[in-house]
């Protein structure tokens, strides 16, 4: 295989694992409003957790395919909506549902930039894959950080004496 067919391929497997880490949030959300069911809101932000590490390795092996290309890559424009407080952090008066949402829409637009990574990779258009790695990464750690603080939000409000799911 060449390098530029692994690029691809690392690109699409991180798509597909942004697509699920954000429908393990989208449940754990549901969870969350409808159900009430914390524990199984939290087996699934864990599960999106697993499949967000997975996708960030992938896009790294994929942006690894550009360091020679560095120098012609394109600006990285801010990603959206997480600009930092005055405080200096980002968006931190977020419900756990909030946050879990925030995730999985940063995953859907990971997915999306790495989607088209690998089109300009399979085009051999190696600096927009490369402009297109660097968003779909920025992305992803918007994503892990919006559900590790949903995370903390369900140890903090449902902790050992909240809610949780028996096993029988």
């Amino acid at each position: 295989m060449t390098e530029k067919y692994k690029a691809a391929e690392h690109h699409a497997a991180a798509a597909i694992h942004h697509q699920q880490a954000a429908q393990h949030h989208h449940e754990a959300s549901r969870h969350f409003e409808i159900g009430k069911d914390y524990a199984h809101a939290a087996h699934q932000a864990l599960i999106a957790h697993g499949h967000a590490l997975h996708a960030m390795s992938y896009g790294n092996k994929a942006s690894n395919s550009y360091v020679k290309h560095a120098d012609a890559a394109l600006p990285v424009p801010p990603i959206p909506e997480e600009e930092p407080t005055t405080t200096g952090t980002i968006q931190p008066n977020l419900s756990g549902v909030e946050h879990h949402a925030a995730a999985a829409r940063h995953h859907e637009q990971a997915a999306r930039h790495h989607s088209q990574a690998s089109r300009h990779c399979d085009e051999k258009e190696d600096a927009l894959a490369a402009h297109e790695a660097q968003i779909a990464q920025g992305y992803a750690q918007h994503s892990v950080f919006h559900g590790e603080e949903a995370m903390k939000h369900h140890a903090e409000h449902y902790g050992k004496s909240g809610p949780s799911a028996e096993i029988v």
